[in-house]
């Protein structure tokens, strides 16, 4: 389970560490150059989206842009692990630096700081001169401080201001991509539009991929097979396999329904999107990565806000409870019992409906 860095508990803890440590760092930055953006050449950018795999692909149109308003300069990109691979075959920057940092997987005492210091150590020499970080995370700020960039933007949400040359204000509001893009205009530059494609194959598969990072976030098993027993009887349906959908595929095996399977890594994945018809998942990676192929999406959201994460699709749909929540639950924002009532037959009928939708503009 993750905790969230924007909860009422973990605001009030990061702010109260901020007060205390401002000092420290205050005494510190009075040693630091103060830089003129317009009177540097910027040489070496640093951009950080590291906590999850969805974050970076949201942001894939905004380090296009970046590249293109910077040719010459290196961009040295720190992402999630897991998300390297398609980061490098994307060629999203110059240097990709694929991380796990002890906060990110909440596991604080491991050898992991050994290497979150190697790393700062190393990438202070490379003499940044510009830092992007979008998350707003204390302890995001204070590494992009030991990295030692001449001009730093970030957000101050967790508190943490003095940890940037530029600290601005996040408006929570925001959807996510929107947040980062604000942030590079508050730098001054301008972001190009990326166009929507559509890439709806009529003779492709509907496919399913139930796995989320929470729980939370993750529609029942008995619910996905009861839309999948629907929806074979008219459509080839497939699913990803993934370590939380073995135990669907195997009750779908058991229930002999006619479904494809499909295995494979995560760039293997992006090109097997794009030539699928559409694809219905829980608020999680896989909608982001549908999305950036141009894959129509029908989400799933529970309690969650969907104008703060959807996919940034202009093809897509969201599903949501008819009711705003009101259980007792014990997250400030996902609610595993407003996922589960939104029942197999209403997203069935809204895929059919959808698919209806799609094809007549296609």
């Amino acid at each position: 389970m993750q905790n969230n860095i924007y909860s009422l508990k973990n605001l009030i803890a990061s702010k109260t560490v901020s007060f205390f440590v401002s000092p420290y760092y205050g005494f510190l930055n009075m040693f630091r150059k103060d830089f003129s953006l317009q009177d540097m050449e910027i040489k070496k950018i640093l951009i950080t989206e590291y906590h999850r795999i969805g974050d970076l692909i949201i942001i894939i149109p905004l380090l296009k842009s970046i590249k293109k308003l910077f040719p010459n300069a290196k961009i040295i990109l720190l992402c999630n692990e897991s998300i390297e691979q398609l980061a490098k075959h994307l060629k999203l920057a110059d240097k990709i630096i694929g991380v796990s940092f002890p906060w990110t997987s909440w596991s604080f005492f491991d050898r992991r700081w050994k290497e979150v210091f190697a790393l700062s150590d190393m990438l202070s020499k490379e003499k940044i001169d510009l830092a992007f970080d979008f998350k707003g995370d204390l302890r995001n700020s204070w590494f992009i401080w030991t990295t030692k960039p001449k001009k730093s933007f970030g957000y101050s949400t967790t508190g943490g201001s003095f940890f940037f040359t530029d600290a601005f204000f996040m408006d929570q509001q925001l959807h996510q991509f929107s947040r980062s893009e604000k942030l590079i205009k508050k730098a001054g530059f301008s972001i190009s539009d990326s166009p929507h494609v559509l890439t709806s194959n009529r003779n492709g598969t509907i496919v399913i991929h139930p796995g989320a990072s929470d729980s939370r976030r993750q529609w029942p098993n008995s619910y996905w097979l009861k839309l999948v027993e629907k929806l074979s009887h008219d459509y080839i349906v497939s699913i990803v396999k993934t370590d939380e959908s073995l135990k669907l595929i195997s009750q779908i095996k058991k229930e002999s329904l006619r479904v494809e399977i499909f295995e494979g890594d995560i760039i293997k994945l992006m090109y097997w999107f794009a030539k699928q018809k559409i694809l219905i998942a829980p608020d999680s990676m896989a909608g982001h990565l549908a999305s950036y192929v141009g894959l129509p999406v029908i989400s799933l959201f529970g309690s969650q806000n969907p104008n703060l994460t959807k996919p940034k699709n202009k093809y897509g749909k969201i599903i949501k409870p008819t009711k705003v929540c009101s259980h007792v639950r014990d997250h400030w924002r996902l609610c595993r019992l407003c996922i589960e009532s939104i029942s197999p037959r209403s997203v069935y009928k809204e895929v059919l409906d959808h698919i209806l939708h799609i094809e007549s503009i296609l």
